[in-house]
């Protein structure tokens, strides 16, 4: 079988691209299935995550192409690279790439997973998103969610016909063993600079932690648009030196590793790579209750604090009474394992598998 990923820019540092490269190297390591990913262009010479030399890398244009007036050339793009390659299932990665996969179905018979890395109350950057999960409602031959509160969600709002899947990201374990820095003065934070990420409301929370607090920094890993507007931000609120944009960053371990805690102030999610990983390094958490995804990794009171979406005042106060009390953070960090058993790579990878092998000769899945 001949797996494509189906990427807006697989080069990218952001969590989507993270999770969808650890599945397909895993998959290309553990299986005896041609892996390939298919990007709209790439933006970089080279992947910020590493690939598995064995993946080969498509682009469909050759510099940063955008917009629907491009619809159907891209669709012919696709199935170019489809029909030569001899893809037999293409995994969209951004449910929004539905729109160019789904028509390819009649004529070349491949086999289309729509795999939702937000969530069903979401639609960012496009508004025919909502349009695309409808067809893919219909016509798709297996959605995958993040989160079984996203299942439902689909479930509940739409007629479908194809099964949904909840498979959450993997939880990639650290290099080495790892203990937490009881000493660290370091807040840390990591996405896209981009308006999902709530870094603006970020940057209002840290006006209300860090002047009392003179021996702490916070750094944010991550690059994109909102640079510019976050920077004049940061210096309008005299935080300069002490909140900083790292930009995107090689060795993201250390900046786990050397933290006291990591702070999410997303609007809106799938199932955040970011909270994964800072749990996988015994950190404790403090994350807007945002939907989706949080509420599935911080357990409140146990292993962190969740907070109320876009409460500034009441981030502020978790941050502070954490900062406030060492112990509190060790008895975190602690709990940092419970359910950590679920986002094992082994059994994220079965449940793939599963799905794949389900395929019929038809290209439905069987039950």
């Amino acid at each position: 079988m001949h797996v494509g990923f189906f990427s807006g820019d697989i080069t990218r540092s952001g969590g989507t691209e993270n999770v969808s490269i650890m599945l397909a190297n895993t998959l290309s390591a553990g299986t005896d299935y041609t892996i390939s990913f298919i990007s709209l262009f790439e933006e970089h010479d080279s992947p910020f995550f590493p690939i598995d030399s064995n993946i080969q890398r498509f682009s469909l244009y050759p510099t940063v192409t955008h917009g629907i007036q491009h619809y159907f050339d891209t669709c012919k793009r696709l199935r170019n690279i489809v029909v030569k390659q001899h893809i037999d299932v293409v995994i969209d990665i951004d449910g929004i790439l539905d729109m160019y996969s789904l028509p390819l179905k009649r004529k070349t018979g491949v086999k289309v997973v729509s795999w939702e890395h937000f969530n069903y109350l979401q639609n960012p950057d496009v508004p025919y998103r909502k349009l695309t999960r409808r067809w893919a409602a219909r016509s798709a031959d297996a959605i995958v969610t993040l989160t079984e509160t996203d299942k439902k969600l689909y479930e509940t709002n739409l007629t479908l016909r194809c099964p949904v899947i909840a498979i959450p990201n993997p939880m990639q374990a650290p290099e080495g063993p790892v203990s937490y820095d009881v000493d660290s003065k370091l807040i840390l934070s990591s996405g896209r600079l981009a308006y999902q990420k709530g870094f603006d409301l970020l940057v209002d929370v840290a006006a209300k932690v860090l002047p009392d607090h003179p021996d702490w920094q916070w750094k944010i890993l991550g690059e994109g648009e909102d640079r510019p507007s976050l920077e004049q931000k940061i210096h309008d609120a005299h935080l300069d030196g002490r909140l900083t944009l790292e930009g995107r960053v090689d060795d993201v371990d250390a900046y786990y590793r050397r933290s006291a805690m990591f702070v999410m102030t997303s609007r809106f999610e799938g199932l955040p790579m970011v909270l994964l990983e800072a749990k996988a390094h015994r950190l404790p958490l403090v994350s807007f209750d945002c939907p989706t995804g949080p509420a599935e990794i911080v357990e409140d009171g146990i292993n962190g604090a969740l907070v109320l979406l876009e409460d500034i005042d009441a981030m502020a106060k978790a941050i502070n009474e954490l900062i406030d009390d060492c112990a509190k953070r060790v008895k975190y960090s602690s709990m940092s394992e419970n359910n950590a058993q679920r986002y094992d790579m082994t059994t994220i990878l079965n449940d793939w598998l599963s799905l794949l092998q389900a395929f019929d000769s038809n290209g439905m899945v069987l039950d």
